[in-house]
């Protein structure tokens, strides 16, 4: 009798536990065996929903937050069950501590029904092996499994103009600062306002400054009336310039037939992953150099309550918002001097700051990785970076692709691993999409004897 499959998710934030829920929905116990490695006590909610403040609102409306795509009311039976009344319209956005309870209970529910086992440590190293991989874990134990799927989430900046920033939502960043002392955050997207408002529920009313190289803000959500937009009128492979006008004259067409240019980007969305694969190299980094910011401030909106928040905070004058880029800081006395230029400048400016706090996103310098996993997997050319050198190199079907310039078929990348290869798969509603189709065809390989390895 030929032994299961043994399926081996590193990480057990959003993205693996998504992961190990359509796994172990579309795998029968008999067939294969899914474990996730992950160093905390409760698989589920990673970085980004193991929040406490009520004011971290989703910037995803409910209606599109479900586990499952096929099941949109997943996520509102879950929020009647919990709170015992309605589920909010679809319109509506909950907390993220909610939504981290949500993911929180996926995991719970398989762990309890003998579905799902939990290796409570971190993935220190990965060995590629002819029928699968080895893994070794920080605590010393190794496991060996037909397929691996990488899902380790956002990985940890390096350094922020040679200075060690502190990281949003790290231990202590919150802690222990003098209320009137000025705040210097670098990056004015999702995260910065969720910190403003994080240290304005804490009594703070010292001034925060926002700086970022266009000194733009997300824009907000409201309700916009869906669209279809069929793939053979979309310009996949044009000149970037034709599919930004291309994309401005469907916004016209939106907002002439009573609706505005929110339909036009969210029509867009089934197809952006394709876009991307389809440009040429010189045409992403033009993307990334020119209209990477101002596709991100219309594309990841805040919910409308957290722009009513924002905005007050600017009009009292706690929060202020300036274009520029940190040219370098230093600690002095206990605060940060911080060299910076306005955009358009020519000269540039000192100021100190009790705290400085490196709000601009995902980690894209692969090579500088701090987890131990993703250096070993580079050191042993397991993966390689991207052509832009921007994140790892994935396949169309999620293979890690390594220093051979190969494919594997045994180790997989999904959501913030896989962002340079597919650029937006970092959001619920494309990792849930990612992660339905490795495990339907993980599942189709479970089902065929000629796939079947006996692993001790």
């Amino acid at each position: 009798m030929k032994a299961p499959l043994k399926i081996v998710i590193v990480g057990g934030g959003a993205t693996g536990v998504l992961a190990a829920a359509h796994l172990v929905r579309h795998l029968e116990a008999a067939t294969a065996k899914v474990v996730v490695v992950e160093p905390s006590a409760e698989p589920g909610r990673g970085v980004a929903y193991a929040t406490d403040d009520p004011r971290h609102l989703l910037n995803v409306r409910v209606a599109n937050m479900s586990a499952f795509a096929d099941r949109p009311d997943h996520l509102c039976g879950w929020l009647r069950a919990k709170r015992g009344d309605n589920c909010p319209s679809p319109f509506s956005f909950i907390s993220r501590a909610d939504y981290g309870g949500y993911l929180a209970d996926l995991a719970r529910e398989a762990l309890e029904a003998g579905k799902l086992t939990h290796a409570q440590a971190l993935c220190v190293d990965l060995e590629a092996r002819g029928d699968g991989a080895r893994l070794t874990l920080s605590n010393g134990e190794t496991i060996d499994a037909n397929f691996v799927i990488l899902a380790t989430g956002h990985d940890t900046k390096p350094t922020l103009a040679g200075f060690s920033a502190d990281q949003p939502w790290s231990e202590g960043t919150l802690d222990g600062l003098d209320n009137d002392a000025p705040i210097l955050i670098v990056g004015s997207g999702l995260t910065m306002i969720d910190m403003a408002l994080s240290f304005e529920r804490r009594g703070r009313r010292g001034p925060i400054t926002a700086l970022s190289r266009r000194g733009l803000l997300p824009t907000a959500h409201r309700p916009a009336t869906p669209r279809d937009l069929a793939a053979a009128k979309v310009p996949f492979g044009a000149e970037l310039s034709a599919q930004l006008a291309w994309l401005r004259d469907l916004a016209t067409r939106c907002s002439t037939e009573g609706d505005d240019w929110r339909s036009a980007v969210d029509a867009l969305r089934p197809h952006t992953q394709r876009l991307w694969r389809a440009m040429q190299i010189e045409q992403r980094r033009r993307f990334l150099r020119h209209a990477r910011v101002y596709w991100d401030v219309h594309r990841h909106r805040m919910a409308p309550e957290i722009e009513a928040a924002t905005r007050a905070l600017i009009e009292v004058g706690r929060l202020r918002i300036v274009a520029g880029r940190v040219i370098g800081a230093r600690k002095i006395d206990g605060e940060v001097e911080v060299e910076f230029a306005r955009r358009g400048a020519l000269t540039t400016e000192k100021r100190r700051f009790a705290h400085l706090i490196d709000c601009t996103g995902l980690s894209e310098a692969p090579l500088q990785s701090a987890n131990p996993l993703l250096r070993a997997l580079l050191e042993r050319g397991v993966a390689r970076p991207d052509a832009l050198g921007i994140g790892f190199d994935v396949a169309d079907d999620l293979g890690l692709v390594g220093a051979d310039g190969r494919a594997s078929r045994r180790i997989k990348a999904i959501g913030p691993l896989a962002r340079a290869a597919f650029w937006e798969c970092i959001a619920i509603p494309d990792i849930r999409l990612q992660c339905a189709q490795l495990a339907e065809a993980l599942a189709a390989v479970a089902r065929s004897d000629a796939a079947q390895t006996v692993i001790s």
